[in-house]
């Protein structure tokens, strides 16, 4: 029997309703997630997706909510609510968001490009990034044979963690098994995670959030979802700060004067708070450990103040650690550092058997002569007065070592620059800022990795490799490298061979004292924080990258007294009395890195005209950009003077 005429009208209309709502289902997944409003704005609308193209090959994504940056290097460096930053791409090994696997990987290339997404692999590992008003979202995919993790690193403005299902919060750095989390800044913004494994902190003072063990062949989806709420409920870790201040404020005393440390705990609630002080005094080059605890009362809206003093004996840096805690809980936290008669600071290490045998060895093995080279110039760099070349040239053993050359167009006879990237080889940028000041300056990936493109391996760790002889030890090849380029740069017309400094930081800087000893082209040394300096010290108190040597030998206790000649002979304090040509250093008392103690120990036995620079309240970031001024000013009184 046909239907009744309004029943077959009925199930037309139905009919077309369906097939507009599969439609509508179709578009949201052909357009990954946006809306089909978006995806087809109506006219005179703006669409609320936007994607623009930048000139060095970052694309930039604005959202409803939100604003973010996918780099030329693929990773998400920057996601943006209003004004505020949630991600932290500048500190230390940081790209924002990325894989893990030997440090953090880049992924240039750009598989697909839609209106709405974009691809990005570096033939191992891939990201599909997904644009709506409000989130993006990201498909992981790992095609290496190992897991692979992928770490978002938050900025300082975040400020309180929470569970997305509101049960639990704590002030940030936290360290819980959440996967899904609510990051919130004071103004209200935040961005929330979905789809990881955890959080954990402090990462150089930075909150962490991990998607863990990505499989082989596996992927994973995880989304930022972006806004503004109200400004979170301050936690009692908030409303209690604790701030130690050392007097004098440049945290040096002479003999005789004791340490004298304030604390000031500052309780911003509106209740009395019963809490615990814990202050532990350690020194750098001794087993000297003094450790304190009582009670104390905090009065609500108030600041209670404490004083210490304690009378050392015994030349060295002294970390003091203060901690309040209520309950079980720590509410606060604060660290200096303490210099007690820093100029008496001696090292204890001394040159090996056949070290200058050994010096002798590798020179006459590097020679004087310059390399064989190739130059490029790049001509999407090069701007404003200044050229930027690509340089290729043969180090020792035929190895192929890549680097920056910058200068100042039409330059002939200007004071050089060779500048040594720090320890990781990592990628380092064009010297476009010191070109700038009129000098040439050739900047070289220690590791031979190409400085131009992506990399296979953006981060290395290699302290360990071929500890067991001096002949086969990494530094070897690394300081064999340097040396050849000092080579290059002295044969270049645009450089004056008589003028030329050699500046670093970090392992760089270290590598740079070697150089100040080895060559004598270098005139001057700018060494920053330097590494491989005072290598008994370093390995048992410093931190990584030392704590990768200390990890070898626990595990192979037999390579002991090999290892310990091996990197005898490439310690900067083992070359500071050949080195003659000024030297500036520069050191941070929170440096665990580039121990205080260390430094001030290889700058009291540099013989010839030096200069240290100390900064109370830094880490192995050193003084920053006021001492990056005060570095560019005694560069040029080094090498624009003429004797």
């Amino acid at each position: 029997m046909p239907p009744h005429p309004v029943m077959a009208g009925m199930l037309r209309r139905r009919g077309l309703i369906l097939a507009a709502l599969l439609f509508a289902s179709c578009a949201r997944l052909v357009f990954g997630g946006v809306s089909a409003e978006a995806a087809s704005p109506r006219v005179g609308r703006e669409p609320e997706v936007q994607l623009h193209s930048l000139d060095d090959g970052s694309l930039e994504v604005i959202g409803g909510t939100y604003r973010a940056l996918i780099g030329s290097d693929g990773n998400l460096h920057s996601l943006r609510v209003g004004e505020v930053e949630m991600l932290d791409d500048q500190t230390a090994i940081s790209l924002g968001g990325f894989f893990y696997a030997g440090g953090p990987r880049k992924l240039g290339e750009k598989r697909h490009h839609s209106a709405f997404s974009v691809e990005v692999t570096d033939g191992t590992y891939a990201a599909q990034y997904r644009f709506s008003r409000d989130e993006v979202t990201v498909l992981l995919t790992n095609s290496a044979t190992k897991p692979v993790p992928y770490f978002v690193v938050l900025s300082p403005a975040v400020r309180i963690a929470r569970r997305a299902d509101g049960t639990e919060a704590a002030a940030v750095p936290a360290d819980e098994r959440w996967g899904a989390v609510r990051f919130s800044t004071e103004s209200g913004a935040y961005l929330e995670l979905r789809g990881g494994t955890r959080v954990w902190g402090p990462w150089l003072g930075r909150q962490v959030w991990e998607v863990s063990q990505i499989p082989p062949g596996g992927r994973r989806e995880i989304g930022f979802r972006a806004g503004r709420g109200e400004p979170p409920k301050p936690t009692l870790e908030q409303l209690v700060g604790v701030r130690a201040a050392l007097s004098p404020e440049d945290g040096l005393y002479p003999a005789g004067r004791p340490i004298e440390m304030a604390v000031s705990l500052d309780n911003r609630s509106d209740g009395d708070v019963e809490a615990a002080l814990s202050v532990e005094l350690s020194a750098t080059r001794q087993d000297v450990v003094i450790y304190n605890t009582s009670p104390v009362e905090l009065p609500a809206k108030q600041v209670t103040e404490k004083q210490f003093l304690w009378q050392m004996s015994a030349p060295d840096f002294y970390a003091i650690n203060v901690t309040a805690t209520a309950g079980d809980r720590e509410v606060g936290a604060a660290r200096v550092v303490a210099g007690y008669m820093p100029e008496d600071i001696q090292p204890r290490v001394s040159r090996p058997a056949g070290f200058d045998q050994f010096w002798r060895r590798v020179l006459a093995e590097v020679g004087a002569e310059p390399p064989e080279y190739r130059m490029r110039r790049d001509d999407r760099r090069s701007r404003r007065g200044i050229e930027v070349w690509v340089v290729q040239y043969k180090s020792v053993a035929g190895r192929t070592i890549h680097a920056w050359y910058a200068m100042p167009a039409r330059a002939r006879g200007r004071p050089g620059i060779l500048y040594l990237s720090g320890y990781g080889a990592r990628p380092i940028d064009p010297p476009v800022g010191l070109a700038h000041q009129g000098w040439v300056v050739l900047a070289i990936d220690v590791r031979g990795n190409p400085v131009d493109r992506v990399r296979p391996r953006p981060f290395e760790d290699y302290c360990t490799e071929g500890i067991e002889s001096p002949d086969g030890y990494v530094y070897r090849e690394i300081v064999e490298h340097a040396l050849s380029a000092l080579n290059f740069l002295g044969s270049r017309p645009e450089a004056d061979p008589d003028r030329v400094a050699v500046v670093g930081v970090s392992e760089g800087g270290g590598l740079a004292i070697l150089l100040g000893a080895l060559s004598l082209r270098v005139r001057a040394v700018a060494a920053d924080a330097p590494m491989l300096v005072d290598f008994p010290l370093s390995l048992r108190a410093a931190g990584w990258p030392y704590t990768q040597i200390a990890r070898y030998l626990h595990e192979r206790p037999e390579a002991a007294e090999g290892a310990a000649n091996t990197v005898a002979h490439f310690d900067a304090v083992n070359f500071a009395p050949d080195v003659r040509c000024p030297v500036l250093l520069s050191v941070g008392f929170l440096d665990e890195v580039s121990l205080p103690a260390a430094v001030f120990g290889l700058y009291n036995v540099l013989p010839g005209p030096k200069e240290i620079q100390a900064f109370p309240d830094a880490g192995h970031e050193g003084g920053g950009e006021k001492f990056w001024f005060y570095r560019l000013q005694w560069l040029r009184e080094q090498l624009e003077t003429t004797e």
